[in-house]
């Protein structure tokens, strides 16, 4: 028989591994909460093979098992009840015939080598034709796509000339079935993120949320095609580590519409993570139900 022990949040379940597992709010924590009341290393599991003990690592709030001030290590058996913060976690401790895998297991983010971003580089974006924006203006420069006028010698973008060539014709302009088609929907979530790129780290928020991808909110930018690192900071779980490229980069705030930031696909996915994405996509999907009926 072994012994099988996870931690229970919101109704979602995470095996407790051997050894030591830091709680708190800090990134590198394995398991992390969006808590001000959570210190950034708070307490720690320690899991032996017939046995589990909680210690509180001098928090600023204190730990709290089954509403009794953890002071010292203490052992926790099926069903105790640890208070992190204004967070509840519910031990389960079972025996089972085999080690089968969890739905969620622990482990600790590797960054993306120097290797890894080479063989994941990828051709730059060619530039898109938009329906023009300018009155009077039908043609588009034919390498970075900005708005030219059949009387131009050159595009004052990029300047890149066209010699005496003159279109015959104003360019019929019509929707761009490429740009408009997405892969997934998206659904509106704010997570909170670490995105890593060579150039950039930053902590940012996210607007929105797909199978494919994310969006996330940003005044600094990376350009098209960048290779980059997101963390995920759950919370009640351990920081999901995804990879992905840049697709599109929003420089102006649109009125109604998308902020500033950047559009990620992500292309670095595990099997855990991409549950963790359509849990969370189904509960947003829930709850919109709920609130239109």
């Amino acid at each position: 028989m072994v012994q099988r022990v996870y931690l229970e949040y919101l109704g979602d379940s995470i095996e407790l591994p051997l050894g030591a597992t830091i709680v708190g709010r800090d990134v590198g924590c394995l398991l992390r909460f969006n808590d001000p009341a959570v210190s950034r290393r708070h307490l720690r599991f320690i899991r032996r093979h017939d046995e589990v003990f909680v210690e509180d690592l001098r928090s600023s709030n204190g730990t709290l098992l089954n509403g009794r001030i953890v002071s010292a290590p203490l052992r926790v058996e099926n069903g105790d009840i640890v208070v992190v913060g204004s967070r509840q976690i519910t031990m389960h401790i079972s025996e089972v015939d085999s080690a089968a895998e969890s739905t969620l297991v622990l482990k600790r983010l590797q960054p993306i080598s120097e290797h890894e971003q080479v063989m994941r580089a990828v051709t730059a974006q060619m530039p898109v034709a938009l329906p023009p924006s300018v009155e009077g203006t039908h043609q588009r420069c034919p390498r970075c796509g900005a708005a030219v006028t059949e009387f131009d010698d050159e595009c004052a973008k990029c300047r890149h000339r066209w010699g005496s060539f003159r279109p015959m014709s104003v360019t019929d302009v019509r929707p761009n079935p490429v740009v408009n088609r997405r892969r997934h929907d998206r659904h509106p979530i704010e997570l909170s993120l670490v995105y890593v790129s060579p150039e950039l780290e930053i902590e940012a928020v996210s607007r929105d949320l797909s199978v494919s991808g994310v969006f996330v909110c940003s005044q600094v930018l990376d350009p098209v095609g960048t290779v980059c690192q997101l963390t995920i900071l759950v919370d009640g779980g351990p920081p999901l580590l995804m990879r992905g490229i840049v697709r599109r980069v929003v420089e102006h705030e649109q009125i109604g519409g998308e902020p500033i930031g950047l559009g990620v696909e992500f292309v670095g996915v595990g099997r855990h993570e991409l549950e963790w994405i359509r849990r969370t996509l189904a509960r947003i999907a829930d709850g919109a139900d709920d609130a239109a009926s």
